[in-house]
């Protein structure tokens, strides 16, 4: 896990919470939000690690008068090897079960409410940290806002959530917000190139095929190389785009069976790579130059599809991939939306 002062392109964002460790004026309320893969949860288990680490004052050196703004994890502590290792009982994780639509009152009330009335187990804080906290019924939040407005001192709450407009403007009101931003596609590409150095499997193509595919988050573009299912899906997706055309009923009805598998996160990477697909083509179809092609290992079938798909049905498709998006969003049948979705691509393909 990276250090408060490693987490690459987001210097202010860490400066600011290394100031609030410094200078004793942590919140007991963070809201992290920012898109799917831009390092939400990294940045909060780094401050939550850094805000219980045992030698954290060793590292808070005075020069005259001032304390230098450097607090940071010592990585070698008993505190910090338990969170490394996701173990530290300190630091507690919420998130929705599979099984339900949503982290539901109970929820709330048995893993951070009630549990809250107790002691933190050894260090300074205890941290909740709720993962998808859009995904909070109104219910929860409103029976969070009580420990919020009156918390234990030793209690930090993080929620983790791609907008903090999808939650209670009261609970909004009564946390930190700080916006995790994507990052610029040279940082992202330096990560990844560091983070792969070691596997000779992965090729130029495949650190060029993720940085685009990342659209500056690191986490999206990690899962290209880390997500054991991520290679299944990528082939899924290219079966649909490369056949489509020629699928009877019962291949497509396969097709959608298939991409239920993917469900939450994975799903969002399903509709990326078929997004990056019809955008390939587009790009070729405009300029008729490979280099700004993400799928290069397919360069002839973009070709061939460029020739049978016009500009409109570029934008046809690519529209209908995000009411896809919405349509699931809002819990509309899966079923009928990724039929209504291939049909349209077809629909689109002439010839």
């Amino acid at each position: 896990m990276a250090e408060l002062t490693e987490i690459l392109g987001r210097e202010e964002m860490t400066k600011h919470l290394r100031e609030a460790i410094v200078k004793e004026k942590v919140s007991h309320a963070y809201i992290f939000s920012g898109e799917p893969g831009t390092g939400k949860k990294t940045v909060a288990k780094v401050f939550a690690q850094t805000l219980l680490c045992e030698g954290i004052d060793k590292h808070m050196h005075k020069i005259g008068d001032a304390t230098q703004e450097k607090a940071y994890a010592c990585g070698v502590c008993k505190s910090c090897k338990m969170a490394l290792s996701n173990t530290h009982p300190d630091i507690i994780f919420i998130e929705r079960d599979k099984e339900k639509k949503t982290i539901s009152v109970d929820d709330i009330r048995e893993k951070l409410i009630e549990d809250a009335h107790t002691k933190p187990y050894s260090g300074r804080y205890k941290i909740y940290i709720i993962k998808e906290a859009q995904e909070l019924s109104v219910e929860a939040q409103s029976a969070l806002l009580k420990t919020l407005e009156e918390p234990p001192e030793y209690v930090v709450v993080m929620l983790l959530v791609s907008s903090a407009d999808m939650l209670l403007h009261t609970i909004r009101s009564r946390a930190e917000h700080i916006e995790v931003p994507v990052l610029s596609n040279e940082i992202v590409e330096r990560f990844l190139r560091e983070s792969t150095e070691n596997d000779s499997s992965v090729t130029e193509d495949d650190i060029k095929f993720a940085v685009a595919f990342a659209e500056g988050k690191i986490g999206r573009g990690m899962a290209c190389f880390k997500n054991e299912h991520f290679k299944s899906l990528k082939e899924d997706v290219l079966n649909v785009v490369l056949n489509i055309k020629n699928m009877s009923i019962p291949e497509m009805t396969a097709c959608v069976r298939k991409a239920e598998d993917y469900k939450d996160l994975l799903l969002d990477y399903y509709f990326e790579l078929m997004t990056l697909w019809y955008r390939d083509i587009l790009i070729f179809e405009s300029t008729r130059d490979a280099n700004g092609v993400v799928y290069k290992d397919y360069i002839t079938q973009i070709s061939k599809q460029s020739q049978v798909i016009t500009f409109e049905g570029l934008e046809n498709i690519t529209e209908a991939i995000r009411k896809a998006r919405q349509r699931i969003g809002a819990n509309v049948s899966f079923e009928i939306t990724m039929e209504l979705l291939l049909t349209t691509i077809c629909e689109n393909v002439q010839g």
